[in-house]
């Protein structure tokens, strides 16, 4: 039975992009989100070289605000929904535009940083390991009843200017993404997902 249910929470799971920024969120419920991203996958370079920044009130005001001063946030939104290769619906644009001005409104955000590396490969690692935190913390965060929904940067500018208003390095850490927690105000409907994307090599 755990199987079925740990399958069908990883199936209901939906990236969300408009939310109800007056609805709070629990400090129960976030206190086990971020234990879920603490329990992600490490790096083996790098052991815990990576921090999870929540960001709510006046914080989540100021980062969104940084943001959405940014014109490469809704440039990059709307080149994803002109080149998607699944359907989009007809008042994509509009959508867009409205997440622009507030980053979707979510009542928390959590900013995810990677401890910076010269080394190629070990950076490589570090990234990777924030990204399964995220995938943790969103099936929890559906678990607790919330929807989530990652935000990327392009602006190098946008990244130093988020980390000199939490106080941390420019030099010494890299914002990766964000992720944006609270109730949905609109859940996306489900894409369908390529079975021939899944291979299995026989081994006689």
């Amino acid at each position: 039975m755990l199987a079925k249910q740990a399958l069908q929470l990883i199936k209901t799971r939906r990236t969300c992009r408009s939310f109800d920024k007056f609805t709070p969120v629990s400090d129960k419920a976030l206190e086990n989100i971020l234990e879920a991203a603490l329990w992600a996958p490490l790096s083996i370079y790098q052991l815990q070289n990576r921090k999870f920044v929540v960001l709510k009130n006046q914080a989540r005001e100021q980062a969104a605000a940084l943001l959405s001063s940014d014109p490469s946030v809704l440039k990059y939104m709307r080149y994803m929904y002109e080149h998607q290769p699944w359907g989009r619906e007809a008042d994509w644009e509009t959508k867009a535009a409205a997440f622009a001005v507030d980053i979707g409104a979510a009542p928390v955000m959590i900013l995810a940083l990677a401890q910076k590396n010269a080394n190629v490969h070990k950076m490589e690692h570090n990234v990777g390991s924030l990204w399964c935190a995220a995938q943790n913390m969103m099936l929890q965060a559906h678990a607790e009843g919330l929807d989530t929904g990652v935000v990327t940067f392009l602006s190098e500018k946008i990244k130093e200017d988020l980390l000199r208003a939490i106080g941390f390095s420019w030099e010494e850490w890299a914002p990766v993404y964000i992720l944006n927690v609270g109730e949905a105000v609109e859940e996306p409907l489900p894409l369908e997902r390529e079975a021939e994307n899944t291979l299995v090599i026989l081994d006689n």
